[in-house]
């Protein structure tokens, strides 16, 4: 089971420990493996699997039984002999009885069942890898999301508290400006609203990164209150094509392998049910201990010991169609498990394909917002100039802070898209996430 996660965690673990003043990426994933609760639920499958496939060797094994046993009785007895005219009378006569039984019996052929039914086991303990696979992979891509939500969000709140602070410098002016006359008291008063309406946002604002924060804590499975320092940017690749996102689908996806996995074991099914048709056939050995004695009859003490050995054979030959029963409903198993198959590979194709598009929309996305920041930012900041020299109000100083900080929100949530599309296509298509 832990061959499974072993070497990511070794190279994640290269990475260093989770410091108390910074968490990288790498060190939440490397965490998450080790402590995510959802993980190791999976894991505790695999061990079952696991103990199965090890302990059916026993079905290819002789079985070996050993049966015992001691009797007492006794009774009241009344023999009559043919060369004696009085009858015998014993009353209270004992007898005791000791048989030992040991036996071995060894199937050499049930038409190969016993095969097939191991090699299931084998599929079946790979599939609960492949599901160990699939939530390893869920688990990296929602600790990755959950990571760069926090970056956004921090970011977020970067951008309100700088708005704050331009606010303040305004009411600070306004303040000036109405104290020495060059005012009105309304304009001084709305710069004190657009303060507190500024400092209401951030407030808000770091309820939810506080939120971002426990929800990245309970996937990696540490203590919820837990703060780190994270890196401030995104690592956007910007490098994916469609084509070989669909042959990377098709090739690693753990989803899709999981079902072709299926379909084997259904396969392997059929085979067992068909070898229920051939006949079965045994050895058998054993050897039989018997010791009776009794006070009563002609023989007063009677022992016996010896081996007895033989080859059996048994052939179903009908059982009201029953096993013909079963062997249609394991193929119809096997191709409702292929139709499984083809389905899936069909979904996943149609997933990767509007997750790209996306993705491709997503980078257009964010190199406008990146240019209209530009524009917000020159735009606020000539405002910011003509309201100083008084040639602006109020009202256009504050719209054009508004869509300053609107546009970098913007141009923040557009990075943050990308990089959700492209971990969500890397999923699809089975890639490393790390």
């Amino acid at each position: 089971m832990k061959r499974i996660i072993s070497s990511i965690l070794m190279v994640c673990l290269s990475a260093g420990l989770i410091a108390q003043e910074g968490l990288t990426l790498e060190q939440a994933i490397t965490t998450g493996l080790d402590k995510n609760l959802n993980i190791k639920i999976v894991e505790k499958t695999v061990d079952q699997t696991t103990n199965d496939y090890d302990r059916s060797i026993g079905a290819l094994l002789p079985q070996v039984t050993v049966t015992a046993g001691k009797s007492f009785s006794n009774t009241n007895v009344s023999q009559q002999f043919l060369n004696d005219d009085a009858p015998r009378e014993i009353n209270g006569a004992k007898s005791n009885t000791l048989d030992i039984s040991p036996s071995l019996r060894w199937t050499i052929f049930d038409g190969l069942g016993m095969f097939y039914t191991r090699d299931r086991l084998a599929e079946q303990m790979g599939l609960a890898e492949d599901d160990l696979k699939v939530q390893i992979e869920n688990t990296i891509a929602q600790i990755s999301t959950a990571y760069y939500v926090i970056v956004l969000e921090q970011e977020r709140l970067r951008v309100l508290e700088d708005a704050l602070e331009l606010s303040a410098a305004r009411v600070e002016l306004a303040k000036t400006r109405y104290e020495v006359g060059k005012t009105s008291k309304l304009e001084y008063l709305q710069a004190q609203v657009d303060y507190n309406t500024d400092q209401s946002n951030v407030l808000q604002q770091k309820e939810v990164v506080y939120n971002a924060f426990v929800d990245l804590n309970r996937l990696m499975g540490t203590e919820l209150d837990t703060r780190y320092h994270v890196e401030s940017n995104f690592a956007v690749l910007g490098s994916l094509e469609l084509p070989g996102l669909l042959q990377s689908a098709n090739l690693n996806n753990p989803s899709l392998l999981r079902a072709q996995r299926n379909r084997e074991i259904a396969y392997l099914q059929t085979k067992e049910v068909k070898a229920e048709f051939l006949p079965q056939i045994s050895l058998n050995l054993g050897y039989n201990y018997n010791n009776r004695n009794s006070d009563a009859g002609f023989l007063i003490s009677n022992q016996s010991r010896g081996f007895n050995y033989g080859v059996s054979a048994s052939w179903t030959i009908l059982n009201g169609f029953d096993i013909k029963r079963r062997q249609q409903n394991a193929k119809i198993q096997v191709e409702s498990r292929e139709l499984e198959v083809q389905n899936l590979k069909q979904q996943l194709e149609a997933d990767i394909r509007k997750a790209f598009i996306n993705y491709e929309n997503s980078i257009a996305l964010r190199e406008l917002e990146e240019r209209n920041f530009e524009i917000a930012q020159e735009n606020y900041d000539i405002a910011q100039e003509r309201y100083n020299i008084g040639n602006a109000t109020a009202l256009e100083i504050r719209e054009a802070q508004v869509s300053f900080v609107q546009a970098e929100l913007r141009k923040v949530q557009a990075a943050f898209s990308v990089q959700v599309q492209e971990i969500e296509l890397n999923r699809l298509a089975g890639n490393n996430l790390r």
